[in-house]
C-alpha cells in the first residue's frame, strides 16, 4: 500500500513538472525565411499559406529588423508544431555584408528565444545572397544552429541582369566562366560549406533561360559553391506562368516543392 501510495506521489511530481518546463522546438528544425531585396514579408506568406493547407502544423513566428538592425521577435511557439520564421527588413539594403549581419542577428536571436538546435534556411531572390555571406562570415562564431536544409529561390549567385558577367555559362563542375566580384567572395563556401545539409535549387524559365531579373546560369552557379560538401544537392527549373522573378513564391510548383523538401 504505501509503495503504490509513493508511485502516485512520483507520478505527480513528474506531471507538474512536465508542466512547468517551457516548449521547445529542439526536435522541430526552425524554418526561416528571408525575402528579396525589394520585397517583403507578403512574399515568404504564400509558402507558408501553401504548407498550412497541405496539412503541414505551423508555428508561424515573425522577426522585424529595424533600418538600424535592431531585431523584434513576435510569436507564440506550440508544441508539435514546426516552427517557421518569416523575417522582414525595414530596409531595403543593398550592401550583402549587411544583410549577412543582420540574418545573423536574426539566426542568434531566435535561437536564443525558442531552443531550436537545427535549422533550414530559405532565401528569396537577394535573399540567398544574404545567407550565403552570413555562413560565410559567421560559422566558426558557434551561434549558428546545424543547418539541416537550404532552399534557394531565384538566387542571383553570379549576378542579375543589371551586373557583367551574370548571363556566363557554366562549366560542367557548375563553376562560371567569368565570376563576378560578389561570387567571388563566396568561394570560401567550398571549404566550410555544412556537410549536414541538403540543398534545393529552384528557378524559374521564362523561356529565355532567365526569370526575367536572373539568368538561370547565375542560379545554378550555386552548385560549384556547395558541392560536393552539401550533404545532397538538386535543382528544379519552373516553367509556365508565374515563373518570372517576383512571382515563384506563388507558384503552385514551387510551393509544392518547397513543402515537400522541408516537411513532407
Amino acid at each position: 500500500m504505501q509503495k503504490k501510495k509513493w508511485s502516485l506521489l512520483l507520478g505527480i511530481i513528474l506531471g507538474m513538472m512536465m508542466l512547468t518546463i517551457p516548449a521547445r522546438a529542439a526536435t522541430n528544425s526552425a524554418t526561416f525565411i528571408f525575402h528579396n531585396r525589394t520585397g517583403s514579408q507578403r512574399d515568404e506568406t504564400p509558402l507558408v499559406t501553401a504548407a498550412q493547407k497541405d496539412g503541414v502544423k505551423l508555428s508561424v513566428l515573425h522577426a522585424k529588423v529595424s533600418a538600424q538592425g535592431k531585431v523584434r521577435l513576435s510569436g507564440q511557439l506550440t508544441k508539435e508544431t514546426a516552427p517557421v520564421i518569416e523575417v522582414e527588413f525595414a530596409k531595403h539594403e543593398g550592401s550583402y555584408s549587411k544583410t549577412a549581419q543582420w540574418s545573423y542577428q536574426v539566426i542568434k536571436q531566435a535561437r536564443a528565444k525558442w531552443h531550436f538546435k537545427t535549422m533550414n534556411l530559405v532565401g528569396i531572390g537577394t535573399g540567398n545572397m544574404g545567407l550565403l555571406n552570413c555562413l560565410t562570415r559567421y560559422a566558426d562564431t558557434g551561434q549558428l544552429p546545424t543547418l539541416a536544409k537550404q532552399v534557394a529561390i531565384a538566387g542571383p549567385f553570379n549576378g542579375t541582369h543589371i551586373q557583367p558577367n551574370a548571363d556566363s555559362k557554366l562549366m560542367k563542375n557548375g563553376r562560371p566562366y567569368h565570376m563576378n566580384m560578389l561570387y567571388h567572395e563566396l568561394l570560401g563556401l567550398k571549404k566550410t560549406y555544412p556537410k549536414s545539409t541538403a540543398v534545393l535549387n529552384i528557378y524559374g524559365n521564362q523561356g529565355s533561360h532567365s526569370d526575367g531579373i536572373v539568368a538561370n546560369s547565375s542560379s545554378r552557379a550555386l552548385k560549384y559553391l556547395v558541392t560536393p560538401r552539401a550533404k545532397s544537392y538538386q535543382e528544379q527549373a519552373v516553367k509556365g506562368t508565374r515563373a518570372g522573378h517576383d512571382q515563384l513564391t506563388r507558384n503552385p510548383q514551387v510551393q509544392t516543392a518547397v513543402i515537400k523538401f522541408l516537411w513532407k
